[in-house]
């Protein structure tokens, strides 16, 4: 019975197949073979910029290397700079608390003093009309020497 059904298949069909099978292998080989190249062609691809990759990294490691001593100075200077600014704004503080006793004081010495020329007026002020009215020590001085008054 299988011959039988070897016989009704044409014969066309064994060749066709055949070839079929040949250019689905040629396909295979060729997809291979591009896959190959292009396998090659990233490796070729990825060595090329390994070397580039290297080329940079021994032209940037100076440049690092010197970024980095700038960035240590930078820190520093930062540490240096906050200190600085740190003490004037204690000897602003201290200067601050100093003027501000100072013109405490200052007001205590102008309050008295203000006291002090108050009286001195008062005094004066008081010699003045004394003085003038004759009835002071002047007068009574002078009738004491014998004076008399001019008109």
């Amino acid at each position: 019975m299988l011959l039988q059904l070897q016989a009704t298949t044409p014969g066309w069909v064994g060749p066709t197949v055949a070839i079929a099978l040949a250019i689905i292998a040629l396909s295979f080989v060729a997809i291979a073979a591009a896959a190959v190249a292009a396998s090659r062609r990233a490796a070729r691809e990825l060595q090329q910029l390994h070397r580039v990759m290297e080329s940079l990294r021994q032209d940037l490691s100076p440049a690092m290397t010197a970024v980095s001593a700038i960035s240590n100075d930078g820190r520093r200077l930062v540490t240096v700079l906050s200190e600085e600014a740190e003490q004037v704004a204690r000897a602003s503080r201290r200067l601050r608390e100093a003027l501000r006793d100072r013109l405490a004081n200052l007001d205590a010495v102008y309050e008295v003093l203000e006291g002090e020329i108050e009286e001195t007026a008062l005094d004066v002020a008081t010699t003045l009309r004394t003085f003038r009215t004759g009835h002071g020590w002047y007068s009574r001085l002078r009738r004491l020497m014998g004076g008399r008054r001019r008109r």
